[in-house]
């Protein structure tokens, strides 16, 4: 492992275990819950994330640009991934430990090469070098909190206290 990458590579594996431990016993039903009729479920959410971690992986194992225009043959792709909790699951855990394995793989050089790549074709802005590095996690980290929070308005809405942080003194009783 490059010593240079260490913090990086801590970090999503650490986002990798909270995001496990935070879909325990999730029910089907809780799974395809929508707080509102046009919000996401955890389903969807966890499908999306299925779809860009095997991108992300794509991405640094193989040097292969992450994609940017949805092209009808790209369309076809994310269309054919189901909406299927477990395997899902399956398929987003696998895709990510492999992309951690890949970053405990190359170096701070070869991640800057592969950030170049990766977002080769996207607009012009102020990126990162190693952006490919922690751009998953930072992702992951995102909708982590949406389903954190779509869990706990999933157990209030039915007389329950909520599942992350019931008993939190910032937020005010009632």
């Amino acid at each position: 492992m490059d010593e240079a990458l260490r913090v990086v590579i801590e970090m999503a594996e650490t986002i990798g275990q909270r995001f496990r431990k935070s879909l325990e016993d999730v029910t089907a039903e809780e799974a395809s819950w929508r707080p509102l009729p046009q919000a996401n479920s955890i389903n969807l959410i966890l499908r999306h994330l299925c779809i860009e971690a095997q991108w992300h992986r794509a991405a640094l194992e193989r040097g292969e640009p992450m994609p940017f225009e949805t092209t009808e043959d790209l369309r076809r792709k994310i269309d054919a991934v189901p909406l299927d909790f477990e395997q899902s699951l399956s398929a987003f855990e696998e895709a990510y430990s492999s992309f951690v394995a890949a970053l405990r793989q190359v170096t701070l050089v070869g991640l800057q090469h592969r950030t170049e790549v990766a977002y080769q074709g996207w607009p012009a802005r102020s990126r990162p070098p190693h952006f490919l590095g922690f751009h998953q996690a930072m992702h992951v980290s995102m909708h982590l909190g949406q389903i954190s929070t779509i869990r706990n308005l999933y157990q209030k809405t039915r007389g329950l206290p909520a599942r992350f942080f019931p008993e939190n003194p910032t937020f005010p009783k009632g």
